[in-house]
């Protein structure tokens, strides 16, 4: 891996008009310059596809897809058009610090570093107050037994190193709201994690996030999950 390897930037994308170009303004605002950005435009029938064409940057790509389909397949869809080395993510209603690339890139020189988080603020849209995600300070190393005590990796903040993503056969298309969850901590199960401690990236909490309307669906999943896992046993 090069000193300035590219980066993947994976935008999902579905009627995501409202709050997409301060998305991609925090991309453009990088210091970190070697990067591409692969909206998949989840069959939108907002503005979203116009927005996105307006910018005329060809590090901007442009994917539809043919069908609406879950959150966790369209990722996969997604990065198997990507170029990159390291893969990000950063949906419509979120947004990074301009520093964020140029903080986490440099711990992938480690070739056992397979994905680097960071903290993160939580933005209220009603309020427009800001508070930090965790005041801890937050694992690096191999740290799966801390997933499971306290699992503090916000999608938003992670790159992961693109054959680490390969090697564990990336999101699981059976899941709609723990897909990140699944994927972390069966990387954290091969592969040596990084953090920065600082936040360097926005969660917008307002009424219309999906994981926040799902609760019931998430434990459904969860349930799924442990089973599939062999944590817990069918047997009372």
């Amino acid at each position: 891996m090069n000193n300035t390897p590219l980066v993947s930037i994976i935008v999902n994308c579905y009627n995501g008009e409202k709050y997409l170009k301060k998305a991609l303004q925090s991309i453009l605002d990088q210091t970190y310059q070697n990067w591409e950005v692969i909206l998949w435009d989840n069959k939108s029938s907002d503005n979203s596809k116009k927005i996105f064409l307006d910018y005329k940057e060809k590090r901007f790509k442009y994917f539809f897809s043919g069908n609406h389909t879950p959150l966790y397949k369209a990722r996969n869809q997604a990065i198997e058009s990507s170029q990159g080395e390291i893969i990000a993510f950063l949906d419509t209603d979120d947004w990074w610090d301009k520093y964020k690339l140029e903080k986490q890139v440099v711990f992938f020189k480690d070739n056992s570093v397979g994905l680097v988080y960071s903290n993160c603020n939580l933005f209220y849209e009603d309020s427009k107050k800001i508070k930090l995600f965790k005041k801890k300070r937050l694992n690096s190393g191999y740290i799966t037994k801390q997933l499971f005590k306290s699992y503090d990796v916000g999608i938003l903040t992670i790159l992961i190193r693109k054959s680490a993503y390969n090697d564990i056969l990336g999101f699981n298309n059976k899941y709609n709201i723990i897909g990140d969850f699944d994927l972390v901590i069966r990387l954290s199960s091969n592969w040596k994690f990084q953090c920065v401690q600082e936040p360097l990236a926005y969660y917008r909490i307002h009424s219309q996030n999906f994981s926040s309307n799902s609760g019931s669906l998430e434990i459904d999943e969860l349930e799924d999950w442990l089973l599939d896992k062999n944590i817990i046993s069918n047997k009372n």
